[in-house]
C-alpha cells in the first residue's frame, strides 16, 4: 500500500570518511554514516573500539584527522565553523556528569542558555523547572551536585543539556559510572526522551536499552563500523563473526 503522507527523511548528520588519529594511534580509520531525524542510533563495542572518539568528533569536542561532518546543511569540519554554535544544537551527556559542583543544581541548568543570550534568566528558571519536572527532581533545584546520587547527577545532566533545545542529543557511556540499582532511573529518561522524538546517538553498554529503544546499532571495532542493522536483526542474526563473538560474551 502506497502511503501518500510519508514525511520526507530529514538528514540531521552526515559523516564521510571520518578519521582521528592520537599521535600514532588511528583510532577512526573511515567512517561513513548518515543520522536522520528522529533516529536513535546506538553504538556498541569493546573499550578502545573508537566509539566514544566517533561521538566526540560528531560536535568537534574531538577535531577530526580526515573526512568530513554535516550538520543539517553545514560543513562543521569546515575551519571556518563557529563551533560553539554547532554545540548548542547537539546536547552532550558525558560518563562523569561534568557538573559545576560550585553551583546549585538550578544554575548548571540556567548558566549557559543565559549567557548565550538564548533566554532571558526568568524564562531559563522556568524551563529548568519543567524539565525538572520531567525527571522528577524539582525538589533538587536549590541543591549542590555533592548533595545528590550519581544517578540524580546524570538525570540533571541531562536536564542541562535539553535546556539548550538541542535537536540531537548525544551520549556518552551515560550509566557506566552509577551503580547497578541507578542504572534503571537514567535510561528511564532516555527511554521517555526518544519516545518524545529526539534524535539521538548513545554509545552504552545497556544491551536492554539497545534492544527497547534503537532505531539501528551499530557495532563497532578497530575504528571501523563492523556491522549495522535494526535491533531485532542485530541480536537475533548478527553477520559478521566479531559480532558474534561480542555478542556471545555480552548477553
Amino acid at each position: 500500500m502506497i502511503q501518500d503522507n510519508l514525511q520526507p527523511v530529514e538528514r540531521v548528520i552526515r559523516v564521510k570518511g571520518l578519521q582521528k588519529r592520537f599521535g600514532t594511534n588511528h583510532v577512526l580509520k573511515g567512517i561513513d554514516y548518515e543520522v536522520d531525524k528522529g533516529e536513535k542510533i546506538v553504538v556498541i563495542g569493546p573499550s578502545g573500539s573508537g566509539k566514544s572518539t566517533f561521538l566526540r568528533c560528531l560536535n568537534l569536542l574531538e577535531i577530526p584527522s580526515a573526512g568530513e561532518i554535516w550538520f543539517e546543511d553545514k560543513l562543521i569540519t569546515d575551519k571556518k565553523t563557529n563551533v560553539n554554535e554547532v554545540r548548542r544544537h547537539m546536547g552532550m551527556v558525558f560518563q562523569q556528569f561534568n557538573l559545576f559542583n560550585n553551583m546549585t543544581v538550578m544554575k548548571n541548568i540556567t548558566l549557559a542558555p543565559v549567557k548565550l543570550g538564548i533566554m532571558s534568566k526568568d524564562e531559563a528558571c522556568e524551563t529548568a523547572l519543567s524539565l525538572l519536572d520531567r525527571v522528577n527532581l524539582r525538589d533538587k533545584a536549590d541543591s549542590y551536585p555533592a548533595q545528590l546520587s550519581g544517578g540524580q547527577k546524570q538525570r540533571i545532566a541531562i536536564v542541562r543539556a535539553l535546556a539548550m533545545s538541542p535537536k540531537v542529543m548525544l551520549f556518552d557511556e551515560p550509566t557506566s559510572a552509577l551503580d547497578p540499582e541507578m542504572v534503571g532511573e537514567v535510561l528511564e529518561v532516555m527511554k521517555e526522551l526518544a519516545d518524545s522524538g529526539m534524535t539521538m546517538v548513545v554509545v552504552t553498554h545497556e544491551m536492554g536499552f539497545a534492544k527497547e529503544v534503537a532505531s539501528k546499532v551499530l557495532f563497532m571495532d578497530e575504528g571501523i563500523i563492523m556491522e549495522e542493522a535494526e535491533p531485532e536483526t542485530f541480536f537475533s542474526n548478527p553477520q559478521n563473526q566479531r559480532t558474534k563473538d561480542f555478542l556471545s560474551k555480552v548477553l
